[in-house]
C-alpha cells in the first residue's frame, strides 16, 4: 500500500508539531492573563504622577487621613475639610470641584466615587408647574433677575430640572449674588448655547453690583494682624476660609508686618475694608528676619519692597552664574537695582557664604571659567596660559606675581575660588 505522506513530510510534521503546541499554550496563557488584570481594578494613575486608590466617599463625613489613604494630595484633602469646618456642606457631586486643590482632572477622576449621604442632598420639592414635558424643556424667552428669583422662578424658566433650580439658589447664595450678566453666565449650570438664549432677557439691577463676594462682612473688633492665626482671621467676618489660609502664608513669607501701610498693600485688602479696618488694627512689634539672598525664591524676593518680577529673575540668574552671592553689595552689578531701589531692601538680605559654589582654579575646565562674570575673556586666556605652563597655583596672590588679576579684581574673586595641591617646581 503506499504511503500517503512522505517521509520527508512526515519529518517535517514532527518538527513543527511542538512549535504549535507552544504557541497555543502561550495564546491560552495570555486570554486568561488578560482577564483577571481586567477584573481587578487598578489604582489610578494621575497626571501629578500620584496613585488613586479611590473607593466611594461622602465629602461630607470623610476624614483627612481617609482622604490622603486613597492617594489624594494633602491640598485638595485639607480643602474638602476646610469647607466644612466654615459651616458648609456638599449638596451636589460638583461642590467638590470648587475646592482649592482640586484641579479639573482630579475632579474628573473623584466624580464617580462622590456619594452624597441623604441627609445633605438637596431635598426635591413639588412645583406648581406641570405643564412642561420634562423631556422637553428650554428655556422659556421670558425677562428674568437671577438675584431675585426662587428655585420655583428657575424652574419655571423651562429650561432647569427642579435640582439644578435648587442648586442655582445655593450657587447664588455661596457666592453672594450675581454683580453682572457675566456672573452669571460663569455659574456651571450655564453653558454657552444657553447663555446666548437668556441674555437678552437677563435684567440685574445695577444696585445689585455692589453685592458683596459673600455676605460676610468685618465684625469692627481690634485685631493684630500679626498674631492671628487662619481661623483667627476667618472669626474677622471678611474672609473666607481660603483667604484667611492665604493670608497667614503671606505673612510667613514676609515675615510679619511691620507697619499698617504694609498690611494695607496685602492683595486681599481693598481700599474699602481697608478704611473699616483702619481704627481696629494693633500692630505688635516683629523681629526683622532678613533673607538669604542664596537660598531665596522668587516668590521670597517679590515679597520685599523695591524688588518686582523682572527683578527677582534677573538676581536668581546672576547668582547661578556667579556661584552665590559674597556681598548684597554685589546686587548692584544689575543694571535693573538701581541705586534707589538698592537702598529700600538692603537690609533686609544678608549672604550665606556656605552656600558659594567654588572653582577649583588648578583644574576647573575652561567652560566652567568663561561664564563667570568676573573672569573676562584676556583674563582666561591668561589663566589657561599660565596654568599649562606653570601647572597651578597655590594661592590668590600668585595671581598678582603673575600679573593675571589686579588687588580689586582678585579681592572679588576670592570667594570663589579653591586651591587644590599640585606639585609646583
Amino acid at each position: 500500500m503506499a504511503h500517503i505522506f512522505t517521509k520527508q513530510e512526515i519529518r517535517g510534521v514532527v518538527l513543527l508539531l511542538p512549535v504549535v503546541v507552544i504557541s497555543l499554550w502561550i495564546l491560552v496563557g495570555a486570554v486568561t492573563k488578560r482577564g483577571k488584570s481586567d477584573s481587578t481594578e487598578a489604582p489610578i494613575e494621575v497626571s501629578e504622577g500620584a496613585t488613586l486608590s479611590l473607593r466611594p466617599f461622602d465629602p461630607n463625613t470623610v476624614t483627612y487621613e481617609e482622604l490622603r489613604a486613597m492617594g489624594v494630595d494633602k491640598y485638595a484633602s485639607r480643602g474638602i475639610v476646610k469647607y466644612r469646618e466654615g459651616g458648609r456642606t456638599f449638596a451636589i457631586a460638583e461642590d467638590v470641584a470648587i475646592i482649592y486643590g482640586i484641579s479639573d482632572s482630579l475632579y474628573a477622576l473623584l466624580k464617580p466615587h462622590i456619594t452624597i449621604g441623604e441627609e445633605y442632598r438637596i431635598k426635591s420639592r413639588t412645583y406648581p408647574t406641570a405643564t412642561i414635558n420634562k423631556s422637553e424643556r428650554k428655556f422659556r424667552n421670558i425677562p428674568f433677575d437671577p438675584n431675585a428669583l426662587t428655585a420655583e422662578g428657575f424652574y419655571n424658566l423651562g429650561c432647569f430640572s427642579a435640582r439644578q433650580a435648587e442648586a442655582l439658589v445655593e450657587y447664588r447664595e455661596r457666592n453672594g449674588g450675581f454683580r453682572s450678566v457675566l456672573d452669571f453666565a460663569d455659574c456651571y449650570l450655564i453653558d454657552s448655547a444657553l447663555f446666548a438664549q437668556m441674555k437678552p432677557y437677563i435684567t440685574i439691577p445695577i444696585v445689585e453690583k455692589s453685592l458683596p463676594r459673600n455676605k460676610r462682612a468685618f465684625r469692627n473688633i481690634p485685631f493684630d494682624p500679626n498674631t492671628l492665626t487662619a481661623e483667627g482671621f476667618y472669626e474677622l467676618g471678611c474672609f473666607s476660609a481660603r483667604q484667611a489660609e492665604a493670608l497667614v502664608e503671606y505673612r510667613e513669607r514676609r515675615g510679619g508686618f511691620r507697619s499698617e501701610l504694609e498690611w494695607r498693600d496685602c492683595y486681599l485688602i481693598d481700599s474699602a475694608l481697608w478704611e473699616q479696618m483702619k481704627p481696629y488694627i494693633t500692630l505688635s512689634p516683629v523681629a526683622r528676619k532678613r533673607i538669604d539672598l542664596n537660598s531665596a525664591d522668587s516668590l521670597t524676593l517679590i515679597a520685599v519692597e523695591g524688588i518686582g518680577a523682572r527683578t527677582a529673575s534677573d538676581i536668581l540668574r546672576y547668582r547661578q552664574r556667579l556661584g552665590g552671592y559674597a556681598s548684597v553689595a554685589q546686587l548692584l552689578d544689575l543694571k535693573v537695582v538701581t541705586k534707589e531701589n538698592y537702598a529700600l531692601f538692603e537690609e533686609e538680605f544678608w549672604c550665606d557664604s556656605c552656600k558659594i559654589r567654588k572653582i577649583d582654579i588648578n583644574f576647573a575646565p575652561p567652560k566652567e571659567l568663561a561664564v563667570h562674570p568676573y573672569i573676562t575673556t584676556p583674563r582666561l586666556r591668561k589663566i589657561l596660559k599660565t596654568r599649562q605652563t606653570k601647572g597651578g597655583w597655590k594661592g590668590l596672590e600668585e595671581f598678582l606675581k603673575d600679573d593675571i588679576f589686579t588687588v580689586e579684581e582678585r579681592n572679588r574673586l576670592a570667594p570663589y575660588f579653591q586651591f587644590t595641591s599640585v606639585e609646583i617646581e
